[in-house]
């Protein structure tokens, strides 16, 4: 079948104009673009603007993938930003490795690359189906190409493990799925990781590595129980058994974090600004953040906030008790602690691209009050309007737990939307359709964690329950354009195995 293109094919006399915007947007991602964009806490050993474009200028469907997403976030900060200019690079890219997988099965580490750099894209857009798909067939790349042993080799390869690893985490929270996975590269990561401390004592940078793959190996040791225990394949007994080691854990995150990551000295404590009463935290009140050095404290403290919720958002669906009045306290200093990086003269490019998942989460435990609602309204119109824009589905259930009707907007008549937003809005929903699996079903749906929105008002039980097919550890996001272009153009099967079958030579 014909594969149709999102955009127009761009006429051969425009090619060379095209050719230069390559290097424009190539040009603005070495300015503009941070690891934060890309969620990925810090650029050691100069992983974003070193070797890893390093390997897209020598390979053309990363190198467009690479525009593409610079293009992306370019587009966003121009008045008259068009939707096509960063869907051609998208296509580009997607056409140029179709072809490339096509003339050679043989694939390599570009490859991979490459559909992580597309999976980032599609998450921007809220296409979150499409990006399971892109995990899958990353999944099957990486397990082809690597073991936990031989991917710890290199720093630049355990951040492009890191990479892969955060999505297989959303993915498996998300659809209610274990992240797939297997338990021992996470642990091979971390392992790597206290060894370099080990050998470097004084580096504070691998501290932070260490702890943030120790962080990424408890997550998924939580999401494993959970998502086990769901399927059957761990009896309630055992979970019951098991249940008090992994709290244990979960919470032990940020108590067990070494204290040099928290020297008080470098606490801000003259952030610049002043209250407003519109608010519902104080970004400014002083100590709530870190600086210098220790700034990825911040990130830090966000990144277990996400893994405690996650961890309550599952027991308590499990259990079917109601959620802790502490959780409601910490979802309050997630929310200040998000402010706070947001609004630092200090932070860096795309920092509230990777804070928002946290503070995305928290708002599951936040009072629901008029006040409240309408700061994380404003609060969720401001982060759409950079760029990570939530799907229809996520957005009206969200406003639906607020007490407000369905909308594509937060607020009435797009106010605060911008032009450029509301574009990208309407192309998704034009190119929706009914996910292809269960599983792709239970992701667009993120059935388990709007379960979570009323499990406050369960009554409390000492007795287990197993939540049921609807339900399910879901993390923030959701929607899926079916994008015309892919890698196959047969449709009739789901999307993750599209792509996954298409890496595989299948």
């Amino acid at each position: 079948m014909q594969t149709t293109k999102l955009v127009p094919q761009v006429s051969s006399k425009n090619a060379p104009s095209k050719t230069l915007d390559v290097q424009f947007y190539l040009d603005y991602f070495r300015n503009h673009i941070t690891i934060h964009h890309y969620s990925l806490k810090r650029d050691t050993h100069n992983f974003l603007k070193g070797d890893f474009l390093t390997q897209a200028m020598k390979f053309e469907p990363l190198k467009y993938a690479v525009a593409g997403y610079a293009a992306y976030f370019h587009t966003l900060s121009q008045p008259d930003g068009r939707m096509s200019t960063f869907l051609h690079f998208y296509n580009e890219s997607v056409s140029r490795l179709r072809s490339t997988i096509t003339k050679n099965k043989k694939q390599g580490l570009a490859t991979f690359l490459t559909i992580l750099q597309l999976a980032s894209i599609e998450e921007m857009l809220g296409d979150w189906v499409n990006l399971m798909g892109h995990q899958k067939a990353a999944f099957d790349m990486l397990t082809r190409l690597y073991t936990p042993e031989s991917i710890t080799q290199s720093d630049f390869l355990l951040k492009v493990s890191l990479w892969y690893i955060r999505f297989d985490l959303f993915v498996g929270f998300q659809s209610g799925g274990e992240a797939v996975l297997g338990k021992e590269w996470y642990e091979a990561v971390h392992k790597c990781y206290v060894q370099k401390v080990r050998d470097n004592p004084d580096d504070v940078g691998f501290k932070y590595e260490e702890r943030f793959a120790f962080s990424r190996l408890v997550a998924k040791e939580s999401n494993d129980l959970f998502a086990r225990t769901q399927k059957g394949l761990i009896s309630p007994q055992d979970f019951m058994a098991q249940l008090p080691t992994m709290r244990k854990k979960v919470e032990g995150l940020w108590p067990n974090l070494p204290p040099e990551l928290l020297d008080p000295e470098y606490k801000v404590n003259d952030m610049p600004g002043e209250p407003n009463p519109e608010d519902i935290v104080n970004p400014y009140e002083p100590g709530i953040m870190w600086k210098d050095h220790l700034y990825y404290s911040n990130l830090m403290k966000l990144d277990i906030s996400g893994i405690v919720f996650m961890f309550a958002i599952s027991e308590a669906m499990a259990l079917r008790k109601p959620f802790s009045p502490e959780t409601t306290k910490e979802a309050f200093e997630a929310a200040q602690m998000f402010e706070a990086v947001c609004l630092y003269p200090g932070s860096p490019k795309g920092i509230l691209l990777e804070a928002q998942v946290s503070f995305a989460i928290a708002f599951l435990f936040l009072p629901k009050d008029q006040k409240t609602n309408d700061w994380c309204k404003r609060t969720f119109a401001k982060i759409e309007a950079s760029g990570y824009i939530y799907s229809d589905v996520l957005r009206n259930r969200m406003l639906e737990s607020m007490g407000a009707g369905p909308s594509d907007w937060w607020f009435p008549n797009d106010e605060g939307c911008p032009p450029i937003i509301r574009s990208i809005k309407d192309f998704i929903k034009d190119r929706t359709s009914m996910p292809k699996d269960p599983v792709s079903d239970d992701l667009r749906e993120m059935r388990g964690i709007f379960n979570s929105l009323t499990i406050s008002d369960s009554p409390s039980s000492d007795t287990m329950t197993l939540t049921s097919n609807d339900g399910g550890l879901a993390a923030m996001a959701g929607g899926s354009p079916d994008w015309s272009s892919s890698y196959s153009g047969d449709r009739k099967s789901s999307s993750a195995t599209t792509h996954g079958s298409q890496y595989s030579g299948q």
